[in-house]
């Protein structure tokens, strides 16, 4: 009876979540963060107006919400060339005789590796 319960009330919540427009805002509220900036009249941002304006920047994720990839594994060319499209694009790093190559596909799924290159510790985004 309470598993029963406990499923209809689950259903409730989503439904006046999806059905009315304010519960569906103060959630959407909840979940992100908004600050606003103001950008100085002068400022080549606000070339076309001579007062102050503001802009509102919204956060749809939370801090360290993409996990970033630590200990990354890659493979030999001749191991990764079966495996990829012929046009496939990658992000290229060479320092002190040491090459890697990162998937842009990988890193729109975590947007940062940290890595060690050729000794040196190396962070590549997107």
């Amino acid at each position: 009876m309470t598993e029963k319960l406990l499923i209809v009330a689950v259903i409730g919540i989503v439904l006046l979540f999806l059905l009315v427009p304010n519960i569906r805002q103060a959630g959407t509220q909840l979940l992100t963060s908004s600050e606003e900036i103001r950008l100085p009249g002068g400022s080549p941002l606000a070339e076309a107006r001579v007062d102050d304006r503001s802009v509102e920047m919204v956060t749809l994720l939370g801090f360290d919400a993409i996990p970033a990839i630590l200990d990354p594994v890659f493979l030999t060319p001749e191991e990764a060339e079966p495996q990829m499209d012929p046009d496939e694009q990658v992000l290229g790093l060479s320092i002190n005789g040491e090459h890697r190559a990162y998937l842009v596909n990988m890193l729109s799924r975590h947007e940062i590796v940290n890595d060690e290159v050729g000794g040196s510790p190396a962070a590549m985004t997107w």
